[in-house]
């Protein structure tokens, strides 16, 4: 490799430097707004998900056709959120690889509905069913309220005896986690119980009439489990992003140092020859 091809070389990486910079630092506020999104809705799902399995606990929940899976039904319905995305590390890796661990050797008990490209395209290969997409419709959030219908649709119609939804659950800005939760039935709803939980009162009364009540509770909740899933996987995906521009960064810099010493290099050992070439030429004449 010549000087000429080494500077050009290192103009190239500088330059995908400075491209992969600036897509750290707008996937840096991205992440932020999305983790503003995430972490304020968490309490308020956490504790809605402690009252759901509160009331699963309840002989009166029984009557309600989204507590109970209809018994001829042996499919899952599983919702899906990936990244339409690439350049963001691990993360769309990890959860295929969680799906994979999921429906490995059983893709006929399940039909999936998909949010995110790469799961898509992920998902036709392995062929499991693919009975919606919702990819393509941005921002995903939009598509909470037609996800929710079509899964209590396709629920109570006794097709699937249960819903369930997998995505990258958002921890902190360094770690996400592929989880898997049920969302119907609300019988399988569950959370786990600390010590001081135990003791704590679980008979509500609820006025003025139980199944309006619970009607309007469970389809809030399972909406709600949608929502702030999608914003925990966002959050999930700009913070993976965000990562792995910053070490590819870091990459570019130190491949950058690296050329820069061997370009310094060649071109001392090219003024040296010359040097020599004069030298010698010098000699002879003298």
């Amino acid at each position: 490799m010549n000087l000429r091809q080494l500077k050009t070389k290192i103009k190239s990486i500088q330059n995908v430097g400075q491209i992969t910079k600036a897509m750290q630092l707008v996937s840096a506020v991205k992440m932020k707004k999305a983790q503003q999104k995430a972490i304020a809705g968490k309490p308020y799902r956490d504790a809605l998900k402690q009252t759901i399995a509160n009331l699963a606990q309840s002989a009166s929940l029984s009557a309600n056709p989204l507590a109970i899976a209809d018994k001829k039904a042996i499919r899952e319905l599983v919702i899906i959120i990936s990244s339409n995305k690439g350049l963001c590390g691990v993360f769309n890796y990890n959860l295929l690889k969680h799906i994979h661990a999921v429906v490995q050797n059983k893709t006929d008990n399940f039909d999936s509905i998909v949010v995110g490209q790469k799961a898509q395209q992920f998902l036709v290969r392995y062929g499991v069913s693919i009975i919606a997409d919702f990819s393509k419709d941005l921002p995903f959030e939009s598509n909470v309220s037609a996800l929710f219908r079509m899964a209590r649709k396709e629920f109570l119609l006794g097709r699937y005896a249960r819903v369930s939804i997998v995505y990258n659950r958002f921890v902190s800005s360094l770690v996400y986690e592929p989880t898997r939760e049920v969302l119907l039935p609300l019988s399988e709803v569950s959370v786990p119980v600390t010590a001081p939980e135990k003791d704590e009162l679980r008979d509500y009364v609820i006025e003025p009439e139980l199944n309006e009540v619970l009607e309007s509770i469970f389809n809030f909740y399972i909406e709600h489990k949608i929502r702030g899933a999608i914003y925990e996987s966002e959050a999930s995906e700009h913070s993976a992003r965000m990562i792995a521009m910053k070490n590819a960064t870091d990459n570019a810099h130190e491949l950058v140092h690296d050329m820069t010493l061997l370009r310094n290099s060649l071109r001392q050992e090219r003024i040296t020859n010359e040097l020599l070439d004069m030298n010698t030429a010098r000699l002879a004449v003298s």
